[in-house]
């Protein structure tokens, strides 16, 4: 297969971003993509202000709980800072708590309605950092900036895979975590034109706040380095593997911290209960990657669970044993695709936020593949298709009109399935209806039905 090859733009050619701030939201050709994304999300997610607690399915635990009763009590937010709660350790999702019900008690109005801004939040980021990435990586038109920028957020904004993530206020950990990412790897294109402290430091703050979110955000010092590939800073350079240090030492910290909160409740890697064997772990890493991967792209049959396909002691099902197989012989038949450098960049961004929670590492859950864990993985994804859509675009073929109408069709179809899905989370009443005949299959239904009454 032909590498692509990218035109080369001239300085007045590109999208200029002021260096003076730290987004260029002050660019006026911002601003009408940027209002398209939020009107976007705005016609798909309304129905979230009329949603309720999920009082069955966490949000009696996670949103209600001790410390959110106790509001902005100095020793309440030092507890909240120094305390594991049930496996668990998130402080700045637990003050989000504390600040909402503070200012508007426990009203799942305001709280979805903060889940819902922050969601904007991430979308408006992630087509201000790709803007920026491209840019400052100089290699790109103007009108592919923009295009493949767009597209990607377009895609995060309205693909149903991440519904659960905005619509289910016990997984606001994901939204924040990854909104104080997305800040994080802002400051650190700037570190990376202009080497200032300052820069740095803020890169550091942002993402020891998106740990206090929620754990994944340990991946950082790794994105840190893909950030650099793409930019073309040189890898052989010592400098550039010396400044990842701080950023891998606190990983390694908060990775201990995570294992230490998950051993409290005796779940995790420190628990004595009863494991998966290693291989099983393997073959379902090789599974929840390729299953992850799809649905991004064809997100068919979306569930609340997907329960993992045996019990620990069990003999694990042959189709299993494919998943390696077919990721070697994918990876061979299109390595000269993956090699190009803007390829392997999206999928490598998959990949790296994927693996954490692909069960290659015991996880405190009993679902095999969890909706909101791709939240940040998928970026990677929607990042490939629109840079692939662009160099559809910019080949200019008589078959342009039909490619285009038929995104224009899956951008649709995204859409349509989203305002569905996004219903289905109003209470806990519609979202069992839905997970109800899924449950009643297990072998250990009655177990789940006692455990999630």
């Amino acid at each position: 297969m032909q590498q692509i090859k990218l035109h080369k733009a001239s300085r007045k050619s590109r999208l200029s971003i002021p260096e003076t701030g730290l987004f260029p939201i002050g660019h006026k050709k911002l601003y009408f993509p940027v209002s398209i994304l939020i009107l976007c999300i705005g016609a798909l997610y309304w129905p979230v202000f009329s949603h309720k607690f999920l009082l069955n399915w966490d949000d009696q635990w996670v949103v209600i709980n001790y410390y959110t009763d106790q509001g902005l009590k100095a020793d309440n937010l030092w507890n909240v800072l120094t305390e594991f709660y049930r496996g668990q350790y998130a402080p700045v999702n637990e003050f989000h708590y504390i600040l909402l019900y503070s200012l508007f008690g426990y009203s799942p109005f305001w709280f979805h309605t903060a889940s819902l801004l922050i969601h904007m939040a991430n979308v408006v980021l992630l087509y201000l950092l790709i803007n920026k990435l491209l840019t400052n990586n100089g290699a790109f038109e103007t009108l592919s900036i923009r295009r493949i920028s767009f597209f990607t957020a377009l895609l995060m904004a309205i693909h149903p895979f991440l519904v659960e993530a905005v619509a289910w206020l016990s997984a606001s950990k994901i939204l924040l975590y990854s909104f104080f990412y997305l800040i994080s790897l802002h400051c650190y294109l700037r570190y990376a034109s202009r080497h200032q402290k300052k820069d740095y430091l803020l890169c550091m703050l942002f993402f020891i706040i998106s740990f206090g979110a929620k754990e994944q955000a340990i991946t950082l010092p790794v994105c840190l380095l893909l950030f650099d590939y793409a930019l073309g800073r040189d890898l052989r350079k010592i400098s550039t593997w010396v400044e990842k240090i701080p950023f891998l030492a606190l990983s390694l910290f908060f990775g201990i911290v995570t294992m230490l909160s998950q051993g409290v409740a005796n779940e995790g890697v420190l628990s004595d209960q009863a494991q998966y064997p290693f291989y099983q772990n393997v073959l379902f890493a090789c599974y929840t990657v390729v299953e992850y991967l799809i649905k991004c792209v064809v997100p068919l049959n979306l569930s609340y669970i997907y329960p993992f396909p045996i019990q620990i002691g069990e003999e694990l099902p042959w189709r299993f044993w494919f998943y390696p197989f077919i990721i070697v012989l994918v990876s061979v038949l299109l390595y000269d695709f993956w090699r190009q450098k803007w390829v392997f960049f999206g999928i490598s961004f998959f990949l790296v936020h994927i693996m954490l929670v692909s069960n290659i590492i015991p996880l405190a859950r009993y679902a095999i593949v969890a909706d909101r864990y791709v939240y940040v993985s998928s970026i990677g994804i929607f990042f490939l298709i629109s840079f692939l859509l662009n160099k559809f675009m910019e080949l200019r073929s008589k078959h342009l009109r039909t490619g285009v109408a038929l995104f224009i069709v899956y951008i649709a179809a995204l859409s349509l399935y989203t305002s569905q899905r996004v219903r289905i989370w109003r209470d806990s009443e519609t979202l069992k209806m839905e997970i109800k005949e899924q449950l009643e299959k297990r072998a250990d239904f009655e177990e789940l039905k006692k455990k999630y009454k």
